[in-house]
Parts: C-alpha cells; structure tokens; sequence
C-alpha cells in the first residue's frame, strides 16, 4: 500500500528543488514537464544508468511505470511525478482533433 502526496505551491517556490533531500537510491523521478531537476550534478544521481529517471508525459505510460515500479522496484520508496499536470496538458494536446465519446483518460488503479 502507497501513500500520494501531492505538492502544490507558486512557480519557483522549491517544490522540485525540495527533491534533493531525497535518497537518489530510493526515489524514481518520472520527468512528465521535460524540464529535467534543477540543482547542479542531478544528472549524476537520477539518470537511465541508475534506473531511477523516466521521462514521459502520457497518462497511459506513467501507470505503467508506477506499476512496473510497485512490482519490480521494491527499494524504490519514493516515486515523484514531476508534475501530473504536465501529463493532463500533454493528453489534451494530443487528443486535441479528436470527436465523440473517447475512452477515459487513465484506467483505473
């Protein structure tokens, strides 16, 4: 069972920069804006190396990935979305042209 946090707060006030107290070796960052972290040498500690880095904005994929990481990841205790809203406007952009009833955006849990 999993606890969602969710973190909100005025652009630039340190939401994301707060994640460098984290355990690299125990956090996942799923990178969903593209605009990767914000502090000199993050790319030394979340990266594909470490396999603790993914980016992907689809809604689709990110559960994929939080499920891949419940069943197979078990010294992950952290996993940061960064940030769902960038997912839910990335599907709208992609969606943009489409007509009638559309399946839901995300399965459920």
């Amino acid at each position: 069972m999993s606890d969602v946090i969710g973190i909100m707060g005025n652009p630039g006030c340190g939401k994301t920069y707060s994640l460098r107290n984290l355990d690299p070796k125990e956090t996942f960052y799923i990178d969903a804006d593209g605009k990767g972290l914000n502090w000199k040498g993050w790319k030394k500690q979340y990266n594909d190396a470490s396999k603790n880095y993914y980016r992907n904005d689809d809604p689709n994929t990110v559960l994929k990935m939080l499920r891949d990481i419940d069943k197979n990841a078990k010294h992950i205790k952290y996993v940061v979305v960064d940030t769902v809203n960038g997912c839910m406007v990335a599907d709208e952009m992609r969606r943009l042209k489409e007509k009638g009833c559309q399946k839901p955006l995300v399965m459920p849990l």
